[in-house]
């Protein structure tokens, strides 16, 4: 073998090393990090979620009573009833107002239209700024600048819409699926930016509406995008706070709180690790019911969805 490709050869292979090297230097971190705190905290879970600890001694007993007492709560109180119904309620809304809305706004960005950079800029603001202050601000509006703008307007005195019992939900759900709009539509806008101009132009010359455009041309095209934000919308039903920590914080109304919340409430304010394996086995029980209604929609959204083709 020639000098000359054995000295070719070494240097690739040198050079592959480096690479590797560089590879695992950079993937170390991330690896480990997700092998502790996702396969060590749910295996973690698993086994607190069948145990039952003494408080006095730290004695662990392996036991089914912690399923066993949660369906005895579910079916002697409200409160496991009323987070299931809350979630359920959030996860409608946004899926029919935040998908709906979003897909219109990033239609109207992708078009171009007047003021479509501007509406890009403000729907992405909420992504960038720290949630605690856009709490502060949307609170100091509708607790201060409405109630004052109503009496300037009708000379009627009236609450703030979260102190109103009956204006708090939908204030909050106002403020959820707008700031949902950021991801969303920066990952719309970005799909249909990529749909071929042409295709387009066929349609305009052959007389199509903007319209049909849209549901004809631009959702089938944006549809793989669309399906994996409705996938991770399902998925994510039992684990949104719906933003109540943060207008809340530890005292959210019970008929206000999900089952993200709910959970989060309930580890934070936890006494002792005694505590742990009545909220490891609701987190084990919604996860059967999250994870074969995820395949579910997956399933139907593949079968019946919307074809490029």
């Amino acid at each position: 073998m020639p000098q000359g490709e054995i000295k070719d050869k070494k240097t690739l292979s040198l050079h592959g090393k480096k690479n590797l090297g560089f590879y695992i230097a950079i993937m170390a971190f991330p690896v480990l990090q997700f092998c502790i705190f996702y396969i060590g905290v749910n295996f973690s879970s698993l086994f607190l979620a069948f145990q039952k600890i003494d408080v006095l001694s730290g004695d662990i007993t392996w036991t089914f009573s912690n399923f066993s007492n949660l369906f005895k709560e579910f079916s002697s109180t409200t409160l496991l009833s009323d987070t299931v119904r809350m979630s359920l309620i959030n996860y409608l809304i946004s899926l029919i107002c935040g998908t709906s809305l979003g897909l219109f706004f990033s239609y109207y960005i992708s078009k171009k239209l007047v003021g479509s950079m501007f509406y890009r800029v403000v729907l992405f603001l909420p992504s960038i700024i720290s949630s605690i202050v856009l709490v502060t601000i949307y609170k100091f509006f509708v607790e201060e600048v409405v109630p004052a703008f109503w009496f300037d307007t009708t000379g009627k005195t009236i609450k703030g819409l979260l102190e109103n019992f009956d204006t708090r939900f939908f204030a909050i759900a106002f403020y959820v699926v707008f700031i949902g709009f950021g991801t969303s539509v920066l990952m719309y806008s970005n799909s249909m930016s990529e749909i071929d101009p042409e295709i387009i132009e066929a349609g305009e010359l052959d007389g199509v509406s903007g319209i049909k455009e849209f549901w004809y041309i631009t959702l089938p095209m944006v549809f793989p995008t669309l399906k994996t934000f409705l996938i991770i919308g399902v998925a994510g039903i039992f684990t949104s706070q719906m933003e109540l920590f943060s207008f809340y914080g530890e005292a959210a109304p019970e008929k206000l709180q999900t089952f993200g919340y709910y959970l989060y409430n309930q580890t934070e304010s936890a006494i002792g690790v005694s505590e742990y394996p009545r909220i490891a086995a609701l987190g084990i029980l919604l996860t059967c019911i999250a994870v074969p209604l995820t395949f579910l929609v997956k399933y139907l959204l593949d079968k019946y969805g919307f074809s490029e083709n």
